[in-house]
């Protein structure tokens, strides 16, 4: 499948606050839809009855309502299978003055925006692959309050400059110890000695947006990190029972773990792996991912789990927690520690430049 390149630049009057500034939104959300769909190739022949009866299926397109806590929802599912290679100058939704947050800042802000990869010597497409994409619209009463824009399943990479990000976005952070030593001082690392842990020790810990003092910050967040009073935890390689009570002990608080880092700013992370890429297809696939603007709360359901989330007043992108085909809950977004302190530099989304195509 071919890449598809989109342009969006700032709105000046901003994105979105009430359902009257919609209408547009649901032009676009649809044309993309339909643009990716519709980029597949396919020859169309036709079928004797014979071969007609032994085929089963629904529509490409179908329709599904649902309804809670007296908000109706009508969704438009895609049947389809894509691959993308996308680009985009600036993805910035939400774009309005909001209590308590900076000046000229949006919900969601992601310059250089992309979709996938290109290898940029032999040109290859790395695609970002969607399942069964949908477009869904709530409506409270006659008027329209939210519009989300979801994939039941996702895989690929994920890159940009992130400025800010609204939503519930979770991300799993595992490996080797050494690289907790390799930021910590001559102290720290006794301290961490002496508990149980070494170099040689897999540590992991669960990260979510945050402030710059370790606070959940889940509205135009800059920052990723484990949030005052969450831990880490060891699954090899530590003194048993020794490491176990020191890291009960030991919480994360004001962004650091022992006075070390514990909170990363959200730039230094320029391309993020969304789903498991070292198993082979859709298998690790994330799920659950949507992005939706809605003048009011609104609960959307997760089509995974079928549990309400609760998607805050403007803009917001959503990567929950799913369940793997053995029933474990993962993070959609899984990172090492090496990683999480130094940064994920961008791989190449435009052939002949890194970004910006």
């Amino acid at each position: 499948m071919n890449g598809i390149s989109v342009s969006h630049e700032k709105n000046k009057r901003g994105a979105l606050m009430n359902a009257k500034r919609l209408p547009w939104l649901i032009c676009a959300s649809l044309g993309l839809l339909l643009g990716l769909a519709g980029a597949a190739r396919a020859e169309l022949r036709a079928l004797s009855d014979s071969q007609l009866s032994d085929v089963t299926g629904q529509a490409f397109i179908n329709l599904a309502t649902d309804a809670n806590a007296g908000i109706n929802y009508t969704r438009l599912n895609v049947g389809a299978t894509v691959q993308t290679q996308l680009n985009m100058n600036k993805l910035q939704l939400g774009l309005y003055n909001r209590s308590g947050e900076a000046a000229n800042t949006a919900d969601i802000a992601i310059n250089n925006f992309a979709l996938g990869t290109v290898n940029n010597k032999t040109g290859q497409i790395n695609p970002f692959t969607i399942v069964d994409p949908y477009v869904e619209f709530a409506y409270n009463g006659n008027s329209l309050v939210g519009l989300r824009i979801g994939f039941n399943q996702a895989k690929g990479v994920l890159s940009g400059d992130i400025q800010t990000l609204t939503g519930n976005v979770p991300v799993h952070i595992k490996g080797s110890a050494d690289a907790v030593y390799n930021n910590a001082s001559g102290l720290q690392q006794t301290v961490l000695f002496l508990g149980g842990i070494y170099r040689s020790s897999t540590l992991e810990a669960d990260a979510n947006l945050v402030d710059g003092s370790g606070n959940s910050d889940p509205v135009r967040g800059t920052m990723a990190g484990i949030k005052n009073g969450d831990g880490l935890t060891c699954t090899s390689g530590c003194v048993p029972l020794i490491s176990d009570a020191a890291l009960a002990i030991v919480r994360s608080q004001g962004c650091a773990i022992l006075g070390i880092t514990t909170c990363f700013n959200l730039r230094q992370f320029q391309s993020l792996p969304v789903g498991d890429l070292s198993q082979a297809g859709m298998a690790g696939a994330a799920k659950g991912f949507f992005i939706s603007l809605q003048s009011q709360d609104v609960q959307w359901r997760d089509l995974d789990t079928g549990a309400m989330v609760t998607a805050l007043k403007g803009a917001f992108m959503n990567m929950p927690k799913y369940r793997d085909a053995s029933g474990n809950l993962v993070s959609p977004i899984n990172i090492d520690f090496n990683q999480a302190f130094g940064g994920i530099p961008r791989q190449d989304t435009c052939v002949g430049m890194n970004k910006g195509c």
